[in-house]
């Protein structure tokens, strides 16, 4: 495994997995990035993932060409809340990626408990295409937690 710190973001390399945490923003240039990333599918992880502007989402949009134009697929795990919004908002960073698991904001309508669990895409995938979010247990208080955002916005990319 190979550490790397790129700015403000926090890169392991464990082939065929890229773990990214921290800021993704106009620190870090991704570009550098991909030479570094053996040839053959990889599977990005970004749940660590804090923060994302607008020329870190340039940057990342690169990075992910760059793999797919050499032949890559590209799985995303453990999507990040803040990535998930703005893959849902730039039809480009869904282009030709499987997401495999994201975090969603969610909310419990009997405790207001707040939180951001882990979704599983694939075991979700028919709901998820029909823009329905899956509802999840609270961890609070074992009640049932909704999506905190609108479906229509949240999980667009996974309707075909």
């Amino acid at each position: 495994m190979t550490a790397l710190r790129l700015g403000r973001l926090d890169v392991q390399l464990a082939p065929p997995r890229v773990v990214f945490a921290g800021r993704i923003d106009d620190s870090v240039a991704l570009g550098e990035l991909v030479p570094q990333v053996p040839p053959g599918d990889v599977v990005l992880d970004t749940g660590a993932v804090t923060f994302v502007n607008s020329i870190g989402m340039r940057e990342w949009m690169r990075f992910v060409r760059a793999l797919r134009e050499r032949g890559s697929l590209v799985t995303l795990e453990r999507v990040a809340d803040v990535l998930m919004t703005q893959i849902n908002l730039i039809p480009e960073l869904a282009r030709n990626v499987t997401v495999a698991s994201f975090h969603a904001q969610y909310l419990c309508s009997r405790c207001g408990g707040e939180a951001a669990p882990l979704v599983d895409a694939i075991a979700h995938a028919s709901d998820l295409r029909e823009l329905r979010a899956p509802k999840l247990p609270c961890p609070e208080c074992d009640g049932t937690m909704e999506l905190a955002d609108f479906p229509e916005r949240y999980l667009s990319i996974f309707r075909k």
